[in-house]
């Protein structure tokens, strides 16, 4: 038996504010600027309306995510809510740029940001991914069909 299937759960932990600090200074200082900008001009009111929107909008890079992967399921855990998942539900696995989508699609859809969940990966990802291929297999092809 793998780690995993003896309740064994590989986690991660993604900050991406704190991974790259002069971005992170430099966008703080572009927001501070526009919200200063917001509030001289247009009060108090829009000021507050569009930190809101920015802290809503931002909060994945600003605020840490913890990834746990276990057997049977992955969990999603961030300062304002938890996801968990079945490994069940996915029936393909997309590399990205920055992680892996879980799709409950066997192929490439629009509709897959909405309807399956996205894993930020940390730079030494490759044992992750292998570790999710292993769990969620691949899609399985239909037969080509006859022809008359």
């Amino acid at each position: 038996m793998s780690e995993l299937e003896q309740d064994k759960a590989l986690t991660w932990t993604i900050h991406p504010a704190r991974d790259n600090m002069r971005k992170t200074v430099l966008s703080l200082i572009f927001i501070a600027a526009c919200l200063a900008f917001v509030f001289i001009f247009w009060g108090i009111i829009y000021g507050v309306i569009g930190l809101a929107f920015l802290f809503i909008a931002l909060r994945p890079y600003y605020l840490p995510t913890r990834y746990e992967l276990t057997a049977t399921h992955v969990i999603v855990k961030t300062v304002f809510y938890t996801q968990k998942r079945q490994l069940s539900e996915f029936r393909a696995v997309l590399r990205g740029k920055n992680g892996v989508l879980l799709s409950p699609f066997s192929h490439k859809t629009f509709l897959n940001n909405f309807r399956g969940i996205y894993l930020f990966l940390p730079p030494d990802s490759d044992p992750i991914v292998s570790r999710i291929r292993e769990l969620v297999p691949p899609p399985v092809e239909p037969p080509p069909a006859a022809n008359p």
